[in-house]
């Protein structure tokens, strides 16, 4: 695309003259050149036509005319008294001369945001992203431009060379702070692997040191979000970390249930790195758009201002779909947090039931060994009294475990509502009855195990009754007198005591 023409035409007197139109593109002008056909000799037209079209410099003779006139889209380059028999040319060196400046105030600009580049990096005494991440940011932008041909190709390979020059200077800088950075992430992974260290041993350990291993779990889990971690350490460290939470799970769950647990935990990891990556290129887009607002309205042209608003236009689109996108994920987000809230709760009330059933368990092996103490302490005492506490003991053991029994069939029935109320509103009345129906069969459970106590009691009374026979020797009316008195002593006792559990409204 040449910056000068020359063509034959006449003036406003009908004299041929020849016409010599050069563009001025810092200016965005056109000095135009005419002269009289007794000027315009073979040789100097040649000349003109080759060695001044194509550049070079040429001496003009004396007694030529010059106009200077403004670059316009409307108005035409020549004046009115100038007529030309090739029109097209003139229109068409108009429109191309049009472009070239518009593409060279272009390449101006952007030389102009890499001098600020320039500037910046210069003045930086460590690695910065953000700087590195604007200059990614323009490389891409001067490519797009030279992609779409509104560079010239000397304008866009300068300016990449000069970029280039940028980039290495700050990869200089980061190798620098690599360094240290890895140093740094070494350290935070050492403190990483030596809490999960301890976290392990504990999962191994199982029992009550397992208590408080998943919240630990989850702190460490927060702290890794935040933690300047490299890569591989960061890899690294989940690994660990989602191991260890499976592993805690398949220790108090059984087998499978780890898995199970960490669906939502993953998933919600995923999202998290989704959404800061999605935010980022949102803000990106936002700045800019915001830089090509201020460059449209210092725009000198149409050309550069179509070209502009089409750019603001593509961005703006981008921008509506990115920021639609955030919003989604957001909205995965915040339902997956609430169901993973919910399977947390769930999980507490399980290990929390776990736990008093647990207790309930230990209590009763106390009491049964409270009893084989009692017994054996008692050898030398009244065996009348000895055999009245320990029939007494007996029977309370029996109604305790029947209370126990019913209070964790109990149990299971809230855990059957709570499942139905998790599937839908729409069971519940279902699984209500379900749970009443069961809770009726405990109560009837708890009936035959109080049954089942006083059975117990009967024979225990009964095998007192043949140890006090062996023990004395009492002929048969001493022994209806010590069975009078034994039941006596009973039945005092039973009228202090609670009456069987299907009376009771504990196991309900």
């Amino acid at each position: 695309m040449k910056n000068r023409i020359v063509i034959w035409g006449t003036n406003g007197t009908d004299e041929k003259v020849l016409i010599a139109l050069e563009l001025q593109t810092e200016a965005s002008k056109v000095m135009l050149y005419t002269f009289p056909e007794a000027l315009a000799t073979a040789e100097f037209s040649g000349k003109l036509m080759k060695d001044w079209r194509e550049g070079r410099d040429v001496e003009f003779p004396e007694g030529y005319t010059t106009i200077e006139r403004e670059l316009s889209v409307t108005e035409g380059l020549l004046p009115d008294d100038l007529k030309v028999d090739r029109t097209d040319v003139i229109q068409r060196a108009q429109t191309e001369w049009h472009f070239v400046v518009l593409s060279t105030k272009l390449h101006q600009v952007y030389q102009h945001e890499l001098a600020e580049f320039k500037e910046k990096i210069q003045q930086l005494s460590t690695y910065d992203n953000k700087v590195f991440d604007g200059l990614k940011a323009f490389w891409d932008k001067v490519q797009s431009q030279s992609r779409d041909r509104n560079l010239f190709r000397e304008h866009a390979d300068s300016l990449r060379d000069n970029i280039n020059v940028l980039f290495e200077d700050l990869k200089k800088l980061r190798s620098k702070v690599q360094e240290e950075f890895m140093s740094a992430s070494s350290s935070v992974a050492d403190d990483f692997n030596k809490a999960l260290d301890d976290i392990d041993e504990r999962i191994t350990a199982g029992g009550q040191r397992l208590g408080n291993v998943f919240d630990e779990l989850k702190q460490l889990q927060q702290r890794y979000r935040t933690a300047r971690l490299s890569n591989e350490h960061r890899n690294q460290i989940w690994d660990r970390i989602d191991g260890a939470f499976k592993k805690a799970k398949e220790r108090k769950f059984g087998a499978g249930a780890a898995d199970e647990g960490n669906a939502v935990e993953r998933r919600l990891a995923g999202l998290v790195d989704a959404l800061k990556r999605m935010e980022e290129s949102v803000r990106r887009d936002a700045e800019e758009l915001e830089f090509q607002h201020k460059k449209v309205s210092k725009t000198e042209g149409q050309l550069e201002a179509q070209i502009r608003m089409a750019k603001i236009k593509m961005i703006e689109e981008r921008l509506e779909s990115k920021r639609a996108k955030v919003e989604e994920i957001k909205r995965t987000m915040a339902e997956l947090e609430r169901r993973s809230s919910a399977a947390k709760n769930k999980e507490a009330k399980r290990a929390e039931k776990d736990n008093e059933r647990q207790k309930v368990a230990a209590a009763r092996d106390a009491v049964k060994a409270e009893i084989d103490a009692e017994i054996k302490s008692r050898k030398d005492d009244s065996l009348f009294d000895a055999a009245s506490t320990v029939i007494g003991d007996v029977l309370m053991d029996a109604l305790d475990t029947a209370r126990a029994v019913a209070s964790v069939t109990a149990d299971k029935v809230e855990d059957a509502v709570e499942a139905a109320q998790d599937k839908g509103a729409d069971i519940i009345e279902e699984a209500a009855e379900k749970g009443e129906s069961f809770l009726d069969k405990a109560r009837e459970l708890a009936g035959i195990v109080a049954e089942e106590a006083e059975k117990a009691f009967e024979t225990a009374v009964e095998n007192v009754e043949e140890a006090i026979s062996a023990a004395t020797g009492t002929d048969d009316a001493d022994q209806k007198d010590a069975k009078t008195k034994n039941d006596t002593v009973i039945v005092e006792d039973t009228v202090h005591k609670p009456a069987p559990v299907k009376g009771d409204d504990s196991g309900q």
